[in-house]
């Protein structure tokens, strides 16, 4: 899977995607969105946020962060695009207890996604991390 993580000033993502290395965070509308699942289905995240489709099936294994980029604001959607509304810092994927160990600990998004990387063998750093930052 991989490692998403949001600190409240930065959205992190490592790149890895099993087989092969690519982007998990996207912007749409002042938002930015990070996907945590099967690498088929980044693409029915995708059309979802950005064409207003019917929410997509994408099995058990899927979480979605999104965080409005001007107000630092963030929910969190799980495989059935039902959204709850949560703080920085947050983290999902399966590296998610370690990122948010780290932040809870005083460390920032983007350290929380190495340290992912340390100990969770689906977070890799090969393909290098994504970076946003919130202007909230």
């Amino acid at each position: 899977m991989t490692t998403i993580a949001y600190d409240g000033t930065n959205v992190v993502a490592d790149r890895y995607w099993t087989t092969c290395y690519g982007d998990k965070l996207f912007e749409v509308d002042g938002k930015i969105v990070g996907y945590t699942g099967p690498a088929a289905y980044y693409s029915r995240v995708v059309e979802y946020f950005t064409g207003g489709v019917k929410p997509p099936d994408l099995g058990d294994d899927a979480e979605v962060l999104v965080v409005d980029r001007h107000t630092g604001r963030v929910w969190l959607y799980d495989n059935e695009m039902d959204s709850i509304e949560t703080e920085a810092p947050v983290a999902i994927g399966t590296g998610y207890q370690i990122a948010m160990g780290f932040m809870l600990g005083g460390g920032n998004a983007e350290g929380a996604v190495r340290a992912a990387a340390e100990f969770d063998p689906f977070t890799k750093l090969g393909g290098g991390m994504t970076e946003y930052k919130v202007r909230g």
